[in-house]
């Protein structure tokens, strides 16, 4: 029975760490599902993409040497403003929080700058002529012949955010036809670990449906026609730039700059008369991915918070995760005291678990003896070993059960640790950062499998399992084939092999999980044994 326990642990690890990836690169719609598309009574949804493929609209990635950027500094963000299309060519986010600086955007250039406006018509000045970028650093203007544009950005106070507005004056006598797409998002970092597979672009309607791109359609040249936007945000690992029009965009448009996604609205079909002024407001939230931060400017930005099909059960762990964080102000110890509370829930179906274990171990001798006796009927060798199940009332995957139901749990927290902005930069013990594997040990330099340091929770949870083999064998008393054995034997390493560069704070739950199940099982059956 053991080695069918082990089999089912093995099996589980892989859906955990495998099972996201796989979903996502044959069907990204499943890894991320959408709610149903709801029927918006007011306006008239319209729906179309046109897709001209993967390609480099723009090569040139550097700002042209005669250019003018000038830097604005907040209490949250440090811009870069440059003259050419009047945008915004990096952003630094002052991470108060976990005490660090992020740059989120840099080198977002020409069209892939956050305002940039790529206009048709009295618009292509927008691209082709410089702005001026005014004293107070927060307007730019472009005024020529036939249209005057001007961009403001107003910073708010103690939040990760800053509204924008984009103003059009028609400068002919007549009226004029608008067709532009405004960059809303680009470039942005991806200097975590594995954070390449986090990054996507997520568009939220007003209809309660989403859709999301990543990997190479996020890099694909496309026009994504759909009214009714309510915000769009395009996310990595830990943070995010979210933008909120109260324009009605008629959509999304995604291309691929110098290797880079970037991104923004598409405004068609609208008209200017001859002397009109027209505004274009965008509300952004640029900071990380954080309720108390995101619903700070926007209850439902908090939605850009995703876990995957199992959403709900993550944000309810990080809640409680984020309540013993509040009375100890460290992140492992509350680690530690979340790992004890799902054990304590767990506790009945563990519980179970570890009982038909015992009764199927206290079967071995009878189960083994009815095998020599028909080694060679098969037939036979497996009805009588299902009578002796029935009489002894087990049922050989009753021990299995458990674990399989425990599942969601353990993939929701593995999802919630893994990308919970919560533990960058937190630290406990010698660990400086429990969002990064714990580096116990620096060495000079890389060595195959480990890296360039050594990292000591890895090897711990080594030592755990190889303890809770122990328990289970000497409170048991049973004995094991040789492959039982070489499975028992390998099954520690192998899981710590699956472990060594995942953040550290999985690590220490795990590690933490696996002592407190090995005491339970130490004194469950050290009081069986007393009966």
């Amino acid at each position: 029975m053991e080695k069918k326990v082990l089999l089912a642990v093995t099996l589980s690890i892989i859906v955990i760490l495998v099972y996201p990836m796989i979903l996502a690169k044959i069907n990204p719609d499943l890894a991320n599902p959408t709610q149903k598309t709801q029927v918006f009574q007011k306006q008239e949804v319209i729906e179309k993409t046109i897709d001209t493929g993967i390609k480099e609209t723009e090569p040139v990635s550097n700002l042209p040497s005669n250019a003018v950027t000038k830097s604005l500094s907040t209490d949250m963000y440090e811009l870069d403003i440059t003259d050419t299309n009047g945008s915004i060519s990096r952003i630094l986010v002052k991470d108060v929080e976990r005490m660090s600086d992020v740059l989120l955007v840099s080198k977002a250039a020409l069209s892939a700058g956050l305002l940039a406006i790529d206009g048709k018509g009295i618009l292509t000045v927008s691209s082709s002529q410089l702005y001026t970028i005014h004293s107070d650093k927060r307007t730019v203007s472009l005024d020529s012949k036939d249209i005057k544009i001007e961009k403001n950005i107003s910073f708010l106070n103690d939040r990760y955010g800053f509204d924008t507005v984009i103003k059009l004056t028609n400068k002919t006598f007549q009226a004029q036809n608008l067709a532009f797409d405004i960059t809303t998002a680009s470039n942005i970092s991806k200097k975590e670990m594995f954070e390449t597979r986090y990054i996507e672009l997520a568009i939220h309607y007003k209809d309660g449906s989403v859709k999301k791109l990543t990997g190479k359609k996020l890099l694909t040249q496309d026009k994504l026609y759909k009214n009714n936007i309510d915000w769009i945000a395009l996310k990595n690992k830990y943070y995010a730039i979210i933008a909120k029009p109260d324009f009605d965009a008629k959509g999304v448009f995604t291309k691929n700059v110098s290797g880079e996604p970037v991104l923004g609205f598409i405004v068609e079909d609208d008209k200017i008369a001859a002397g009109e002024t027209k505004a274009y407001k965008i509300n952004f939230y640029v900071g990380p991915i954080e309720i108390k931060e995101l619903e700070k400017i926007d209850p439902g930005f908090t939605k850009a918070l995703n876990f995957g099909f199992l959403t709900s059960i993550s944000l309810i762990l990080l809640s409680i995760l984020q309540f013993f964080y509040s009375i100890f102000h460290n992140y492992g110890v509350a680690i530690l005291l979340l790992t004890v509370c799902m054990n304590l829930c767990l506790y009945p179906l563990t519980f179970k678990s570890l009982k038909s274990m015992q009764k199927l171990q206290e079967l071995q001798p009878h189960i083994e003896k009815i095998r020599q006796e028909n080694k060679d009927n098969p037939t036979r060798l497996n009805k009588e070993i299902m009578e002796l199940y029935k009489k002894y009332s087990v049922n050989p995957m009753s021990g299995c059960l458990p674990m399989v139901l425990q599942m969601p749990v353990f993939i929701a927290l593995y999802n919630a640790l893994s990308r919970s902005v919560a533990l960058k930069n937190a630290t406990f013990l010698w660990i400086k950062d429990l969002s990064m594997p714990d580096a116990f040990f620096r060495l000079g330099s890389s060595i195959p499998l480990l890296g360039d340091s050594i990292n000591l929770l890895p090897i711990l949870m080594i030592g755990a399992m190889i303890l809770q083999q122990k328990i289970s064998q000497s409170t048991t008393g049973s004995s094991q084939s040789e492959q039982q054995k070489l499975i028992a034997n390998i099954m520690p390493v192998m899981f710590g092999f699956i472990f060594y560069s995942l953040p550290s704070g999985l690590v220490l739950y795990w590690l933490t999980s696996t002592l407190v199940t090995s005491t339970m099982q130490f004194f469950m059956f050290k009081k069986a044994a007393n009966v």
